[in-house]
């Protein structure tokens, strides 16, 4: 059943955190091994990145005097430092996408064949990597793209400032804070609605461009099913996070109450890690192929050589 119903979306949560839970052990080793591998491969790159920058600005203290110079720029070389940021940025978290990827391929397995095993990450982690990583680079670039120019245009407007004032709601442009609050909000649903088939696409075969057109087009032509799931996600995820991130009232709040969701933060960060994550893949992974289990279009063949057989069914 391709089409969005109260129903089907329910049963799609239902079966994605039925199997996450019943999966619960394997995803948890899977996710602290490639924690550690994107750790080490981070640390890597890091040094990558900050070796050849130490030697070139002369090293410790030409390195800490590049850094402090950052306080006395002009909005341009702020603005210009924000840009190099964000390209450095994109390396140091490919690493951490592709462990992400890896749990979609970790969920394919499961929805084909109720099952999965923990060698099966580090297959897809090995197999899937640079795909994984540029699939992750555009999800970074398309969804954060309009926080940066947002960030740049603001310092531009209203100077270095502005930077603060999106980080602490400070600035004598506080008025446009709900406005920009609220646009960044639809925005993000909006455009990881509009990728949420990218990695099921990218497991499937298909190369990151022909995965990210796949991803957009089944968004649009199942719009209903793609973003009914999504935002289903997305609204657990808010109900789960809502709690623990309503700094403002919660520092004006009584102790006990500060110290009772301090405890209950540490319990909810792990369910989210190795329950709702899992489930999501699950979920993800199981619409896009029952969205693509009788398209026509579909010409690449499975890697594994398994049919439309899937848990759930259509």
């Amino acid at each position: 059943m391709k089409n969005a119903s109260f129903h089907a979306i329910v049963e799609d949560l239902k079966i994605s955190f039925k199997f996450a839970t019943r999966n619960l052990i394997s995803y948890i080793l899977a996710l602290l091994g490639v924690i550690i591998i994107s750790a080490i491969l981070l640390v890597l790159v890091a040094a990558m990145i900050f070796i050849p920058l130490f030697f070139v600005s002369g090293g410790l203290e030409g390195l800490i005097a590049l850094f402090t110079s950052f306080g006395t720029m002009t909005e341009a070389g702020f603005t210009n430092i924000a840009v190099g940021g964000l390209l450095i940025a994109l390396p140091l978290v490919a690493p951490f996408f592709v462990a992400i990827g890896a749990m979609f391929g970790m969920g394919r397995e499961i929805v084909e064949s109720e099952g999965t095993s923990i060698e099966g990450v580090f297959t897809w982690y090995r197999r899937k990597f640079f795909s994984l990583a540029g699939g992750g680079i555009v999800l970074f670039l398309v969804v954060l793209g309009p926080l940066i120019l947002i960030l740049l245009a603001g310092s531009v407007i209203f100077g270095v400032e502005f930077f603060g004032f999106m980080i602490i709601g400070a600035s004598p442009a506080s008025y446009m804070y709900p406005v920009i609050g609220a646009l960044l909000t639809i925005w993000f649903v909006v455009s990881t609605g509009l990728l949420s088939m990218l990695f099921p696409a990218i497991i499937d075969g298909h190369s990151v461009l022909d995965a990210t057109r796949k991803s957009i087009k089944m968004s649009i032509q199942y719009f209903d099913r793609v973003f009914g799931v999504w935002i289903a996600f997305m609204a657990i995820l808010g109900a789960c996070l809502l709690p623990l991130t309503g700094f403002p009232w919660v520092l004006a709040a009584p102790w006990p109450w500060i110290a009772l969701l301090s405890v209950l933060a540490i319990p909810a960060i792990l369910i989210l890690i190795f329950v709702y994550l899992p489930a999501l893949t699950i979920g993800l992974t199981r619409v896009y192929m029952i969205l693509t289990a009788d398209d026509d279009e579909e010409t690449t063949p499975q890697e594994d050589g398994t049919g439309p057989n899937f848990i759930g069914g259509l």
